[in-house]
């Protein structure tokens, strides 16, 4: 097996095959990257058992065959070459040795026939998708999923086909995230899936900033994204994602609209005395002001109060302030709708004149 390719090459397609092997493994083969050369190409396979990332790079291939690198050696190793260089890999009984101008390297292997693979699946529904819109679904949502969380379920993205459109929704108890995109043209019916927190955060970086469509399969327990010479599949999460439409509220007794980004810059600038562990502050709406104060066990205290055209409802509500400045920063636009019913229920949170295809529901606090 012998193969070369432009260093920068190898360094995107490797780095994606490799971003999917974890350092601390149970058994050794999973720190390593399947190699597979096949006449003008080579593919990159890295797995940790519920994620399956497959990557592809043209290249000149002197000598058929496949082989295990351990992954993040060597893509440490293709980092620190010089940027413009070629990469030359040819596979020698155990060992793998690897150059590029005047450097010289030898890495050990493992036994091909020991790389897990996952089988090709029964999907039950495949379409395309703008790559930009996938991405869009991800960025506007993934920072509410929630972290080791014994509701399971909640520990990752959940997306949701209904005919003409895909939703995806995250969660974590305290606030929710949820984002649509209209698809034409595609066969869609009601189905969610919900992909686990590291399947999401590998997703989005496979997904970069390149446009182009990308084609998604589903299955009971899979999801596959298909994209020019890349191949992700995941494991789902096998659970149920709780009714997010008793979450949102469909309609609010009170609203108000504000300037989204001075909003953010306040809270921004008033959270920084808040308690570290609940970053607790309170909002006071009055006549034509926003108060927002914060105060923390050391005494310290802060206040600042923003200007408004519209006269406002008399209301006291506190909120987890880092939820509201997520939620400010996801959303684009001028201005920002906050609506409620009361003070104990959730508040909704959109752009000014959106109906629904971006809105976030932040839980209130007791301060």
């Amino acid at each position: 097996m012998q193969w070369s390719m432009p260093r920068d090459e190898l360094l995107k397609a490797l780095g994606l095959a490799a971003g999917v092997v974890e350092k601390r493994q149970s058994k050794p083969i999973l720190s390593h990257v399947l190699v597979t050369c096949d006449k003008d190409a080579v593919t990159f396979t890295g797995t940790d058992l519920e994620i399956e990332m497959v990557s592809k790079a043209m290249a000149e291939v002197g000598e058929q065959g496949a082989v295990t690198v351990p992954g993040r050696k060597f893509l440490d190793i293709v980092r620190t070459l010089p940027a413009g260089s070629t990469v030359r890999c040819q596979k020698e009984q155990d060992r793998v040795r690897i150059s590029a101008g005047r450097s010289r390297f030898t890495l050990s292997t493992l036994p091909v026939e020991d790389f897990p693979s996952l089988k090709e699946f029964q999907w039950d529904m495949g379409f395309m998708i703008a790559r930009s819109d996938l991405k869009k679904l991800i960025d506007k949502t993934q920072f509410c999923m929630a972290q080791q969380d014994v509701r399971y379920y909640l520990n990752g993205l959940m997306f949701e086909t209904l005919p003409g459109s895909l939703k995806a929704v995250a969660a974590d108890g305290h606030r929710l995230a949820m984002c649509t995109v209209f698809i034409e043209g595609q066969d869609l019916t009601e189905k969610q899936v919900i992909v686990p927190r590291k399947g999401v955060a590998e997703l989005g970086r496979l997904l970069g900033s390149d446009e182009g469509p990308v084609e998604i399969n589903l299955s009971t327990n899979h999801i596959r994204v298909r994209q020019d010479q890349l191949v992700f599949t995941s494991k789902l999460i096998d659970g149920r994602f709780p009714d997010y439409n008793r979450v949102v509220p469909a309609s609010v007794r009170e609203t108000v609209v504000l300037p989204r980004e001075s909003l953010r810059e306040m809270l921004s600038r008033v959270g920084i005395v808040s308690t570290e562990k609940f970053r607790g502050i309170r909002l006071q709406f009055t006549g034509q002001l926003v108060v927002a104060s914060a105060s923390n066990p050391e005494h310290d205290e802060a206040t600042e109060e923003l200007d408004v055209e519209a006269t406002l409802p008399e209301f006291e509500v506190g909120f987890n302030v880092g939820y509201v400045i997520e939620a400010l920063g996801a959303l684009s636009g001028p201005q920002v709708e906050f609506g409620w019913n009361d003070s104990n229920s959730g508040c909704r949170i959109r752009s000014s004149g959106d109906v629904g295809s971006q809105v976030y529901v932040v839980m209130p606090m007791r301060l």
